[in-house]
């Protein structure tokens, strides 16, 4: 087998067993907060933890795989990551689970950024399309993790014997890794590390589209339920739908993402969130609020992994992990503010009106996108 065909099959798998942790984590937080005997409160201090020990790993993941390359940094992070996902199950309390979530977060981070380096890397030596593939590999895993760990649970498991078994997945995907190549480098000039003004605007606009994937994932649930009235299981179609968009428009947006640029890709993607958001704000009934779910889902769905593929072929060859440590640390800060800024809009005004204005960010970035992309960088 060719070694690119090689690398392509170690990144979605790589991506894909990253998706399945968190998917299973997902399904499990009820269980570990029972076992941890944690009140809503302490539960979000906790997992508080893992946003912000990944935030500092990340621009140190980039800089360390410039310096030292995919080859050996995609196993090791990996790696990492699998030992360290059944930590959460040991959990008796918040003593504890703090420390694990630390452990969760540096390691996510890590391994975030590593991956996501060495997708741009794959892209520019063999000048193609694999971003939005792998990123939708990422939304596959999570799906088949929430759903298999969901199972699980039915049956009887916990922590202690799901997140075991993920973690000897996460394990087996490290050791199958192979050997990445590296693209030409470039030699710099001292003290030019800085990001330029143009990938810290993508940055932004990175953020802008997390901003509104997690606050849709988070509170459309609850606005199908307490505004429209709807039975639970249909609310919790809410997240569902929008996870579900996600993994099909990343899956099927390389065929888009083959014919289009960037600038195309990215105001088309802003203009479904804004018009799915604006639609679930708006509608008279579940039904309808459902369609806007997963119109917004599916414009998101092809915002990051076009953004994140734009900020590797902006980078100077060698400095991709530098990029995009620092732009995935700012759009990580989307994720963090997210679901609480709909929650103080919702409480300003109404919850209808907070989505509805994660609606105006999707214009922004609609707007927006094509004119930064076009800026030239070289950084």
């Amino acid at each position: 087998m060719r070694a690119s065909d090689l690398e392509k099959r170690g990144l979605l798998l790589a991506f894909a067993v990253f998706g399945l942790f968190w998917g299973a984590w997902a399904s499990l937080l009820p269980a570990v907060k029972d076992n941890a005997g944690l009140s809503d409160g302490q539960l979000g201090l906790a997992m508080g933890a893992i946003a912000f020990a990944a935030l500092p790993s990340m621009p140190l993941a980039g800089r360390l795989v410039d310096r030292l390359g995919a080859a050996k940094l995609v196993r090791l992070s990996l790696l990492a990551f699998g030992l360290v996902t059944p930590l959460p199950a040991l959990a008796d309390g918040l003593g504890v689970l703090i420390p694990a979530f630390v452990l969760i977060g540096c390691t996510t981070g890590f391994l975030d950024v590593v991956v996501n380096t060495a997708t741009a890397a794959w892209e520019r030596i063999e000048a193609g399309r694999l971003m939005a593939y792998c990123h939708g590999l990422f939304s596959a895993g999570m799906l088949a993790g929430s759903v298999v760990t969901g199972f699980a649970r039915n049956a009887g498991a916990g922590p202690g014997h799901v997140l075991p078994v993920v973690g000897l997945v996460v394990v087996g995907a490290a050791l199958a890794q192979p050997s990445y190549r590296r693209p030409p480098r470039e030699e710099h000039e001292p003290g030019r590390s800085r990001l330029g003004l143009v990938l810290l605007l993508i940055g932004v606009l990175v953020a802008a589209s997390f901003l509104v994937e997690d606050g849709m994932q988070s509170w459309s649930a609850l606005h199908l339920e307490r505004d429209l009235d709807a039975r639970p299981w249909v609310s919790g179609l809410g997240p569902g739908l929008f996870a579900a968009a996600m993994t099909a428009g990343r899956l099927g947006s390389h065929v888009l993402g083959a014919g289009h640029r960037d600038e195309v890709v990215v105001a088309s993607g802003g203009g479904a969130v804004a018009a799915g958001a604006l639609l679930l704000a708006v509608a008279p009934a579940p039904a309808l609020a459902l369609v806007g779910v997963v119109i917004a889902g599916a414009g998101c769905s092809i915002l990051a992994p076009t953004l994140f593929s734009a900020v590797g072929a902006r980078s100077r060859p060698g400095r991709e992990g530098a990029a995009l440590g620092a732009v995935s640390t700012l759009g990580y800060a989307g994720f963090l503010i997210g679901p609480p800024v709909i929650g103080l809009l919702s409480a300003a005004t109404s919850l209808p009106v907070a989505l509805g204005l994660m609606g105006v960010v999707g214009l922004l970035v609609a707007a927006a996108g094509p004119v930064v992309l076009r800026l030239p960088a070289r950084v």
